[in-house]
């Protein structure tokens, strides 16, 4: 019989939306059962922001320290859960392309979790994000609904 593969370092992808924070308690349970490294990342999208907060010097920062403190939460969950190695990760774009093209490359996770969005409007069309990391990168992806 095959046996189950065991991670040594689980990414979490992540935001504020449920299936972003399912993601996350899947992502430390994950870490807990194989005693793996747990990277806790937020891509911050500026793109997503209208024009007139995109272009305040000041909206732009207060909406990126959101992510900051919101990551900082996420962190404290998976201690609280009792994951010994967590870091955590902002970065900045379009989060699948950001996911495979930067942050696997630079952090060399064997596998990634990351929350499924329904498709509504463009997005049924063009793809989700986690459908492009599904399809684009080179470790396990779990794609939790």
């Amino acid at each position: 019989m095959v046996e189950a593969k065991h991670f040594k370092h689980v990414l979490a992808a992540v935001d504020d939306s449920e299936l972003g924070q399912l993601a996350l308690v899947n992502a430390i349970h994950q870490a807990q059962e194989d005693g793996s490294k747990l990277t806790i990342l937020s891509v911050f999208e500026a793109d997503q922001m209208n024009v007139f907060d995109y272009f305040s010097k000041e909206k732009n920062a207060a909406a990126r320290e959101d992510v900051e403190q919101a990551l900082e939460r996420y962190r404290q969950v998976a201690v609280d859960a009792g994951v010994p190695n967590i870091e955590t990760l902002l970065s900045e774009g379009e989060p699948g392309e950001v996911i495979v093209k930067d942050v696997i490359p630079s952090i060399n996770p064997d596998m990634v979790v990351i929350g499924s969005h329904s498709q509504k409007g463009a997005e049924k069309y063009f793809g989700s994000q986690s459908s492009y990391v599904a399809n684009n990168a080179p470790i396990t992806v779990m794609i939790v609904r």
